[in-house]
């Protein structure tokens, strides 16, 4: 009776396959491991950008409308009763140094309904460049959170042919600057009782 099984030979080829098998699934799955954080990283850049973008958009269109109680009228846009024009100011500042072109975003935004709940919302980038959003509340406390990092050339304009219209630009990079995008889009404000004031800081 004979014995069946393996010879040494046929065990080292199928080691050989498998081994080589292995290698070939480890280099493939490497290469995709990497194109996954790779794109991982894009995604999460871009988040950070997107709800930048969202987050200061949002506060300007908030500036108005302005409901507010009225005794006489009942619900008004806030300044339209008369003897109290309060306009919606927002305040441009031009940087002075052409090298930094960082300026400053300023306005008020109230609550809808509470006339005596307002904000100040001022956005501004620091000298270790980080976009910060500053609110100060009716009780003059302030609140400085920081929205993205690594921003620079942070730029305010009016539109000269439109005075509802600011234009917001910057470029923002992440930590190691290997990813680097330039924003640019314009906003415009609802209400006719606003209006754009451009100073130097």
């Amino acid at each position: 009776m004979k014995k069946s099984g393996f010879t040494l030979i046929e065990i080292s080829v199928s080691a050989l396959i498998v081994s080589i098998i292995a290698t070939v699934l480890i280099v493939v799955l490497r290469g995709n491991l990497n194109t996954l954080k790779f794109g991982q990283k894009h995604m999460d850049f871009d988040r950070k950008i997107l709800l930048t973008i969202r987050r200061m958009f949002y506060d300007l269109k908030h500036i108005n409308p302005i409901l507010s109680k009225s005794e006489k009228y009942g619900y008004i846009l806030k300044g339209e009763e008369i003897g109290e024009p309060k306009p919606r100011k927002v305040y441009i500042r031009k940087s002075k140094d052409l090298k930094e072109k960082q300026d400053e975003l300023e306005f008020v935004i109230d609550s809808n309904l509470d006339v005596d709940d307002i904000y100040n919302i001022k956005y501004y980038v620091t000298k270790d460049h980080r976009l910060m959003r500053e609110t100060r509340d009716k009780s003059a406390k302030t609140t400085a959170d920081m929205v993205i990092e690594n921003v620079d050339s942070f730029l305010v304009t009016k539109d000269e042919k439109d005075i509802k219209q600011i234009y917001i630009k910057f470029m923002v990079s992440d930590a190691k600057k290997a990813l680097k995008r330039d924003i640019d889009f314009a906003v415009r404000l609802e209400s006719d009782f606003v209006y754009v004031d451009e100073q130097e800081l």
